[in-house]
């Protein structure tokens, strides 16, 4: 999406190192996204997301296919299609209004500020580059490095990313990987540029088990040797639990619950988080939990709780008036009812 397409003004956005150390890395506020669809009814598939990264933190954001995850992280990077026609609310990233930024500045925020690893590192690597050259190339556009420099820093991050041979593996395609390798290529390429925010879209999804696992590990380890943040996009709560300190929890393109992930997956308080873990720990082996009905497709500006069809403690007010994230103790938790 170019950078036109934003509602309001650009500022400059200021060196990450420079900053307080206290503040919040990227915070998003009321943010929605109205997409068209020829003359049809627009979709609005973000509805006032609201979103903090600290610094130095890993944020899940969880919800089922459809809930806005991955547009949420494409609105943040800058990157919606191009149908999407306007963009309301706010994103700050490192104290700085990035809704409004030309595409040019966006350009020079990814990579350098915040980057993106996404689930299927073979169709998002360009199959006619070596995988050492893509990640080079990468860090020449954001630093005036020497080809030589960049080339050594592609092999020295492959190898850190447990890539065996790396200084060979730098010269294969990536249809030489496998998945695994794949993604650990990924991952050093969206590390290149030592990005102060990580976003990773599904970064596990079409991996076995153990792969999974350690695909896992080494995105914390590689996020924390380099103290940047990390927004991990899942659809699986047992990643969060496993990984985020912080969660925040999507459906139909707003925000339901947030807060700590101990004390939101241990005693959720929005009937959908609390559904999202019952059919995520059903242990029967002959009957799977699942929340009857699907995620409503979004035509209209939303003004009722978009979970009230579907939630087993709704009540006629629930259908009355859309409930806005409000503090409750240790959390923020959008329903009436709480």
């Amino acid at each position: 999406m170019s950078g036109d397409r934003f509602v309001g003004a650009p500022q400059q956005l200021g060196s990450s190192r420079a900053l307080d150390p206290r503040q919040d890395l990227l915070r998003v506020r009321d943010l929605s996204v109205y997409i068209g669809r020829g003359g049809e009814t627009a979709v609005m598939p973000l509805q006032g997301v609201d979103l903090d990264v600290h610094r130095g933190s890993r944020v899940g954001l969880v919800g089922e296919s459809g809930s806005g995850k991955s547009l949420t992280a494409a609105a943040i990077l800058g990157m919606l299609p191009a149908r999407a026609e306007t963009v309301t609310g706010s994103i700050r990233l490192l104290g700085e209004e990035i809704v409004g930024a030309t595409e040019r500045r966006l350009q020079r925020l990814r990579g350098s500020h915040v980057a993106i690893m996404f689930q299927n590192p073979k169709a998002s690597l360009n199959p006619v580059l070596t995988v050492g050259g893509q990640i080079a190339e990468v860090i020449r556009v954001h630093e005036d490095v020497s080809r030589r420099e960049s080339r050594q820093r592609a092999i020295d991050l492959l190898d850190q990313m447990g890539i065996p041979d790396a200084k060979r593996r730098a010269g294969d395609y990536v249809h030489q990987y496998s998945g695994g390798m794949a993604q650990r290529a990924a991952l050093a390429m969206a590390l290149s540029c030592r990005p102060d925010l990580l976003i990773a879209d599904e970064p596990t999804s079409g991996l076995d088990a153990t792969l999974q696992q350690q695909v896992l590990e080494l995105v914390v380890e590689q996020v924390e040797r380099r103290g940047a943040s990390l927004l991990l996009i899942t659809h699986d709560i047992g990643i969060v639990e496993q990984t985020c300190d912080q969660v925040a929890v999507l459906y139909a393109g707003r925000v339901m619950e947030s807060g700590t992930a101990a004390a939101v997956l241990s005693s959720p308080a929005n009937p959908y988080t609390r559904e999202l873990l019952r059919a995520y720990r059903s242990v029967e082996p002959r009957r799977m939990n699942t929340i009857p009905g699907t995620v409503p497709a979004l035509h209209g500006v939303l003004d009722a709780c978009p979970f009230a069809e579907r939630c087993p403690d709704a009540v006629p007010e629930c259908s009355d008036r859309l409930p806005l994230l409000q503090e409750r103790d240790d959390r923020r938790v959008a329903c009436i009812r709480v």
